[in-house]
């Protein structure tokens, strides 16, 4: 395992090196850093000329200067501080740069997560009834959205999707409490039915009244969202309620549950989905208070930035809903752009398995059709959806910039683009080192991943 994970982050590090190498050197050709100097005419011109040449290290060649640049970014990550590098302006890149990955890698993550989601249930349930009217009007739509250009997408839905849920969100208040509760509960069976089937089965009668016995515990408990995430927590509280859940569902499941393995892995996801169930129940209940704020004036789904501004420090979790909810619009865009990728992808892998052999044997021994689905026809998802996932989450990272117009987000995409015009090479693959960074987290993490689903691509590779 040690090998495959070594030669895999070799070839990915190389890979990428050569792709800073190549960029570095089609931007060192684009544009002229020396004729504003030159046009503006000063008095000082040749000495203007001769320090911003050395300053830009233009008397080197491009190659020295690649060398040069890439040197100090690794020095300066060796070192601790991270700087990545100087810009123009005598700041290091990172001060900048850091402040625009954060909402870029937010959005351009939710979406990649909404677009797997949708995209993978309805290529499986597409897959189920095929060469029917579901599989023709769920082709229609996912196309319709794949084909549509992303800032086409994002101006209707700010000249129309926006003002229908702004003039519509007034009129329901008193019915926020209870939807949040059912959505928090919802979500939260769901999620653990999905993942109780993927450990023991509907014939285990033992299982399932543990589990039920469980779920007996767990959703009343979600009742106490308001006293458990108060809303002037912080960072902090969400961390130790995090820890307490995962040690309180392990060791219940240590008791009740059946096989170590099992008690462990089961005992740390149903923890983990019943805090992200609670908490998305917490920001649903706010909703109210967040919509009395003077600052949101009872429209509460923004279509601009990526936060409010704020006359007062608002509480922790209306801050929270606040980036929530600006993230709506943007996210539904792309993720209306995306999820017939893997819904396509989702829909042949699902059919192929639905007629393999041992998906057969399976229902010849009676295994009830929902097992079937969960335990073998998602699993085999799992690996061709991981293979898509990479290109197109870099490809997202990419063409982010477009959103980021739309929506107005100081975002990576913005960043870079300002740092091209003004012939900023070093704040420019600056921010291309990170893409590529994260390109290889990205990579490695997604052949971990299938070799864990299909341990013979382990033994191949």
């Amino acid at each position: 395992m040690f090998r495959f994970i070594l030669k895999r982050a070799l070839l990915a590090i190389a890979g990428i090196s050569g792709s800073f190498a190549f960029i570095y050197s089609l931007a060192a050709t684009i544009g002229d850093p020396l004729a504003e100097i030159r046009l503006s005419n000063p008095p000082n011109l040749e000495y203007l000329l001769l320090a911003t040449t050395r300053e830009l290290r233009l008397d080197q060649s491009i190659p020295e200067r690649f060398i040069g640049w890439y040197s100090d970014v690794w020095r300066s990550i060796f070192s601790g501080d991270f700087t990545l590098g100087t810009a123009l302006n005598g700041r290091p890149v990172s001060e900048g740069l850091f402040t625009a990955i954060a909402p870029t890698f937010v959005l351009v993550s939710i979406s990649i997560a909404l677009s797997l989601f949708i995209g993978s249930a309805l290529g499986v349930f597409v897959a189920i009834g095929r060469y029917g009217l579901r599989e023709s009007l769920s082709s229609f739509i996912a196309f319709l959205g794949y084909v549509s250009p992303v800032f086409f997408i994002g101006h209707l839905m700010k000249q129309y999707v926006v003002v229908v849920i702004n003039d519509g969100a007034n009129k329901f208040t008193d019915w926020y409490e209870p939807l949040a509760i059912l959505s928090g509960s919802a979500i939260f069976l769901f999620g653990t039915t999905l993942i109780f089937l993927s450990h023991y089965s509907l014939d285990d009668r033992v299982a399932k009244v543990r589990f039920l016995a469980s779920l007996m515990i767990a959703i009343p408990l979600m009742s106490l969202a308001n006293y458990l995430l108060p809303i002037d927590t912080d960072y902090l509280a969400i961390a130790k309620n995090f820890a307490a859940a995962l040690i309180l569902w392990i060791l219940f499941w240590s008791v009740l549950g059946v096989g170590m393995l099992h008690r462990f892995r089961f005992g740390i996801r149903f923890g983990t989905l019943w805090l992200l169930s609670l908490i998305i129940q917490r920001l649903i209940s706010i909703l109210p208070t967040y919509m009395k704020r003077d600052e949101i004036a009872g429209r509460p789904f923004p279509s601009f930035a990526y936060e409010s501004v704020w006359y007062s420090p608002p509480e922790f979790w209306v801050s929270q809903l606040d980036r929530v909810l600006h993230l709506v619009l943007p996210a539904s865009a792309i993720t209306i752009t995306t999820v017939a990728i893997y819904y396509q992808v989702t829909k042949a892998t699902a059919i192929e398995t639905l007629e393999s052999d041992y998906v057969r044997m399976a229902r010849a021994k009676g295994v009830n059709e929902i097992e079937v689905l969960v335990r073998h026809v998602f699993r085999s998802c799992y690996l061709s959806l991981s293979n898509t996932f990479v290109p197109n989450y870099l490809y997202l990272f990419n063409g982010v910039i477009i959103i980021e117009l739309v929506f107005g987000w100081q975002g990576l995409g913005i960043f870079l683009m300002d740092s091209l015009f003004t012939y900023d090479l070093n704040r420019l693959m600056g921010g291309i080192f990170v893409i590529g960074l994260a390109t290889f987290i990205a990579i490695v993490g997604s052949d971990l991943l299938s070799s864990r689903i299909d341990p013979r691509i382990r033994e191949v590779g």
